[in-house]
């Protein structure tokens, strides 16, 4: 063998040894084909996925949320540890070992609160401030909405706040379908539902502005907290974004009719004194649970929610005028793909890649993660997508990102949460089965392709 082929050979086996001893690389899911792509095919949108367990054994990776630290490129997750009945945090490491979880110990997985009963309805982000990780979550022991936040460091220890409690407990129920963010600041907000057994339930929101002032029942100092809307089952499925200008957002769902409905603090009317608007966005059928929202350059909404009535993933968006859903038909509701019936979907997440497009992590309805984007968003041309507004005319591509195992579970990818990197990689954390009783805190993650470099020689 010539030294132009040892060459070869070396630098191929170099670069399948970078991919492998990570120990990531597990479950290798193939980028489309060459082929297939347009002049303006995204490299990392049609980067290939691969999967991987996080925190094991148990039944654990309930109740997940994901945020990427933009200074560092560390990931975060939080999530609900069933077996405990804690909330837990898993974080990756730059040395990609020396931890305590994942492959080869990559990660270090964290329990955050012990206290019983705790972690449900998770939600992170990081502050742009001072790069605290916060976390909202529920406290199902007794009711109430609770904030733990600090630096993540080897001793650092949490703060663990009560934000919110009912007066009326158990009858009454505070922090479910809890949603952080910071604004530009570092001051966190969260959105969240006040269930109320024997009255009016609420979507509410609690934010932190220093002082003296006192949130609901007066339990943690500094905290603001507002009735945004009320009525029966109105705020579930909350989830909230906050513009540049500090203005919130919140997409939630109507439980008592059915509807996918949308507020914001940027502009006046109906709710909270007629201090927010706020519009129901999609009422056909059974629609808006499992609401995921994320605002693009121009403040407008994009959602991804389920229709409860089709078993369907719907994508909604602000396009001012013309569409079919809305406010005088303000804004877009299209029908993306199947989904699982309502038993178990537990998992839609969008995200705007950084081209500006969407991007939703789902369940289909075999039970399988799947992802979904706009052909553009791809590179692909025009009459080449499989799902999406209905065919012929079908406008986005869905792939499988972990199939279906029906010897394992019918559910693959409950709890579903995608965040996009500043490379334009997506990373998606869900609780994966590995067996009927039993689940696992997991990862999808894209990796750049590697390639055999071409090398010219003389044989």
């Amino acid at each position: 063998m010539n030294r132009y082929k040892i060459l070869r050979l070396t630098i191929f086996v170099l670069m399948l040894s970078l991919v492998a001893g990570s120990g990531l690389a597990q479950e290798l899911q193939a980028a489309e084909s060459a082929g297939s792509l347009g002049v303006n095919a995204n490299l990392a949108a049609n980067a290939p996925w691969f999967s991987t367990e996080i925190d094991t054994p148990g039944n654990t990776g309930k109740h997940t949320s994901i945020a990427i630290d933009p200074a560092t490129g560390r990931t975060y997750i939080s999530y609900y540890d069933y077996t405990n009945k804690n909330l837990r945090l898993a974080m990756s490491r730059f040395s990609g070992s020396g931890g305590n979880c994942g492959p080869n110990n990559s990660w270090t997985c964290q329990t955050v609160d012990d206290t019983y009963g705790v972690g449900e309805y998770s939600s992170i982000d990081i502050n742009p401030v001072n790069g605290e990780v916060g976390i909202a979550y529920y406290d199902a022991t007794n009711g109430q909405l609770k904030y733990a936040h600090g630096e993540i460091c080897a001793t650092c220890p949490w703060s663990k706040d009560i934000i919110d409690k009912p007066i009326a407990f158990p009858l009454d129920n505070m922090g479910k379908y809890a949603s952080l963010k910071f604004n530009q600041f570092g001051a966190p907000s969260i959105a969240y539902y006040f269930e109320i057994t024997s009255g009016v339930d609420s979507l509410m929101t609690a934010t932190y502005v220093g002082g003296n002032s006192d949130c609901g029942s007066g339990t943690a100092k500094g905290w603001v907290c507002s009735t945004i809307q009320s009525g029966e089952g109105v705020g579930q499925y909350a989830s909230l974004a906050i513009d540049g200008d500090g203005h919130k957002h919140i997409a939630y769902y109507d439980g008592a009719n059915g509807d996918l409905w949308y507020t914001t603090s940027r502009a006046s009317g109906f709710c909270n004194g007629n201090t927010w608007l706020c519009y129901s966005v999609d009422s056909n059928s059974d629609v808006g649970q499992f609401s995921s929202l994320f605002l693009d350059e121009n403040k407008d909404f994009h959602i991804a929610y389920y229709d409860a009535t089709a078993d369907k993933l719907k994508y909604a968006f602000d396009i001012g005028s013309g569409g079919n859903c809305g406010v005088f038909g303000s804004a877009q509701c299209d029908t993306i793909d199947s989904m699982a019936d309502g038993s178990y979907p537990h998992g839609i997440s969008i995200a705007e890649d950084i081209a500006g497009y969407p991007v939703i992590a789902y369940q289909d309805d075999f039970g399988a993660l799947n992802l979904a984007r706009p052909l553009a968003a791809l590179g692909l041309v025009a009459g080449s997508g499989n799902c999406g507004p209905e065919n012929p005319f079908s406008t986005w591509h869905c792939k499988t990102i972990r199939p279906y195992l029906s010897r394992i579970s019918a559910r693959q990818a409950d709890y579903v949460s995608i965040v996009i990197h500043d490379s334009g990689l997506g990373t998606i954390a869900y609780n994966g089965f590995i067996q009927l009783s039993d689940s696992n805190l997991a990862i999808a993650y894209q990796r750049f392709q590697v390639f055999e470099p071409i090398i010219l020689f003389n044989p």
